[in-house]
């Protein structure tokens, strides 16, 4: 089992960026961690509306 739990929402612009070069930067010091996906942001929204 994973010592972190890391959530995963790029959500809009720029996130998608962010959350590569962030996932690099923990790969690169072997942070334990399980990283869950989700989705999130205006796009997100439009196709699935409220929860």
């Amino acid at each position: 089992m994973s010592k972190y739990h890391i959530a995963v929402l790029p959500g809009d612009g720029v996130g998608n960026d962010v959350m590569e070069a962030a996932r690099i930067v923990l790969d690169t010091i072997n942070l334990d961690a399980e990283y869950i996906h989700g989705d999130i942001g205006w796009e997100f929204w439009k196709n699935e509306g409220n929860p």
